[in-house]
């Protein structure tokens, strides 16, 4: 920390209350990018003769051939270790890159390049998990199962109709994600410390090198702002609250008493005692993955609630808890993703799930609205008394004949057994309920067809983003070449 004291501040600090305020342990995940930073104010220092074109080539050979790989203890951020050893190896020309900088835009703009690569990547490994998600919607497509209210049989539905409400949910995570790419993909670079600098630094060229879209204008706001870092927390939060959801549908189908689904091996585990236990630990620890991510944003919140403008040292704090976010978002991700590739449905059982509950209740009932003209409430109390007094036998194992004699002694009306027939199958709940994105398999069909769609597009979006970012990049290092 020598570099920044000698002037107004005497003597160094304690390694202890060096180490405490240092971000020595989490800078490393920006090394990169600072060593980006600096290459593009290199240029844009050259470009208004602060430094030399041979100063320039000096100062970019040393700043290629840095690989930082850890940051000692006693460096207070990254971009001191840059900074002393540009100096190290180059004297007085090494102090010169500093010139119309601060760490506090610096630091801004480089959480902004990590993290647009961290969106990019877990947007990424939504879109496979959707894939993987709709293939399996192809698999099951004719396979019935109970829904659910209140975890409650509730519904006749299929296999299919169930996965595509995934996911649509993960669908709705990956907009929000990518949306908040536009508000990272911003530069505070050229704002300094906090008053922008007296050197004409050319603001936009320096966030083209960087590959950015734009700028974030005001330079107090540049520095201070992490309002998208809590965006992009936020919607890892709403994402892990789906995935946590999922987990523990699996978590509970895979009992002995549901019996829905066969758990793959390497997602389970066994006991160290009982010999027979096939434990959902993957699901398990996802499930648990969710309340992680729910602290760190919490955290992030507290951290900002009450900074007042611009720049203060706890925002250096808030960092390491965005970077856990998007690496335990995007590591549950591919792990969802393959325990749902190779989980196995038990359509048998769902089926017999089914037939052995009265999910055909609400069919019954509309069948006599239809075609009696009875009102819907006369019907489902008609139903329910049914129900009660068949308990424990379940209105698709009753014979149509019975259940027409009971609303006749009911209401006088004795519906066809045909029609009554029908109503108990719950193959026909499911065919009837033609409304967009409701269960039949014409509507399945067409919704598969509709997220193969989806994916196609988020895939051609991401190849977009990406192709953009790295013809900004490409232009840095062209321009660095050209030193040579």
């Amino acid at each position: 920390m020598k570099i920044t004291r000698g002037g107004r501040l005497e003597g160094d600090l304690t390694k202890e209350i060096s180490e405490f305020i240092s971000s020595f342990q989490h800078d490393i995940y920006i090394a990169r990018e600072v060593i980006e930073i600096n290459l593009a104010h290199l240029l844009c220092l050259m470009d208004i003769g602060i430094i030399s074109k041979e100063e320039g080539k000096e100062i970019a050979k040393v700043l290629l051939e840095m690989h930082i790989d850890n940051i000692p203890p006693d460096m207070e951020d990254i971009h001191m270790v840059v900074e002393s050893e540009l100096i190290k190896r180059l004297g007085e020309i090494g102090e010169k890159l500093h010139t119309g900088k601060s760490r506090n835009d610096q630091v801004a703009t480089a959480i902004r390049m990590r993290l647009r690569k961290f969106i990019i990547e877990i947007c990424k490994n939504i879109i496979n998990l959707q894939e993987i998600i709709i293939r399996k919607a192809e698999l099951y497509k004719n396979s019935i199962m109970p829904g659910f209210t209140h975890l409650q049989h509730a519904q006749p539905i299929s296999i299919a109709h169930y996965l595509i409400a995934y996911f649509d949910m993960f669908n709705r995570s990956f907009e929000r994600i990518i949306s908040s790419y536009r508000r990272v993909n911003l530069s505070p670079m050229g704002a300094a410390a906090l008053a922008g600098t007296g050197y004409k630094i050319d603001r936009m060229k320096i966030a083209e090198y960087l590959g950015f879209d734009g700028l974030v204008e005001n330079t107090l706001d540049a520095v201070s702002t992490r309002d998208f870092s809590l965006e992009v927390a936020s919607n890892l939060v709403i994402l892990m609250l789906d995935i946590s959801r999922l987990a523990e549908e699996i978590i509970i189908w895979a009992t002995k008493e549901f019996n829905y689904i066969e758990l793959p091996d390497e997602h389970s585990s066994t006991s160290s005692i009982m010999p027979q236990k096939k434990n959902p630990v993957t699901a398990e620890i996802l499930r648990a993955k969710c309340g992680e991510i729910i602290g760190e944003l919490v955290s992030m919140l507290t951290i900002m609630k009450a900074l007042p403008l611009t720049y203060n040292l706890d925002m250096q704090e808030l960092t390491p808890h965005l970077w856990r976010a998007c690496e335990i978002s995007s590591k549950s991700i591919s792990i969802l993703s393959d325990l749902i590739a190779k989980v196995k449905f038990n359509e048998k059982r769902m089926m017999n799930a089914v037939i052995d509950s009265s999910s055909v209740a609400t069919e019954l009932a509309d069948m006599l609205v239809r075609n009696y003209n009875i009102p819907f409430r006369t019907s489902h109390r008609i139903v329910g008394e049914i129900i009660k007094e068949i308990y424990p036998t379940s209105l698709s194992k009753i014979d149509p004949e019975i259940v027409s004699e009971m609303i006749y002694k009911k209401i006088g009306i004795k519906p066809e057994v045909k029609l009554i027939e029908k109503a108990l199958d719950p193959w026909h709940n499911i065919n009837v309920r033609e409304v967009i994105g409701g269960p039949s398999p014409l509507e399945i069909e067409r919704m598969i067809n509709s997220r193969l769609q989806i994916i196609n597009s988020n895939r051609k979006l991401m190849e977009s983003i990406e192709e953009k970012l790295m013809n900004g990049l490409k232009k840095l290092r062209e321009e660095i070449n050209y030193l040579f």
